[in-house]
């Protein structure tokens, strides 16, 4: 099982930004599933949290990150369970995205069926 999210970090008034959703677009379905599109800035004008956490600097960046459950034990033996997101590569600018898409998609999701 593929435990990956593939965040898309994006804002308004990029034409880089336009140009590479232009090209989501005409994705299928099944791969436009598989890719969260996500806010760069809040709209105060400064990064997200989720930004923030990925060293996002500018846009359009995608985002591949592995959702690891990370456990531990109490002092009284029980075990606590919570959700972690590891990176594990980021492209940035709409042409490096683009011209990887197909090869991201591949690697770490099931939208290409075999």
């Amino acid at each position: 099982m593929k435990l990956y999210q593939l965040y898309v970090f994006t804002q308004d008034s990029c034409p880089p930004c336009a140009r590479l959703k232009d090209y989501i677009n005409t994705l299928t379905e099944a791969e436009k599933a598989e890719l969260k599109m996500v806010p760069f800035k809040t709209p105060a004008g400064s990064p997200t949290a989720l930004a923030e956490g990925f060293e996002v600097a500018s846009t359009p960046t995608l985002v591949v990150c592995h959702e690891d459950l990370v456990c531990a034990l109490d002092d009284s033996g029980d075990e606590w369970c919570d959700g972690q997101e590891s990176l594990v590569e980021s492209v940035v600018g709409a042409n490096k995205i683009i011209s990887s898409l197909p090869s991201i998609l591949d690697a770490y999701t099931y939208s290409h069926p075999e």
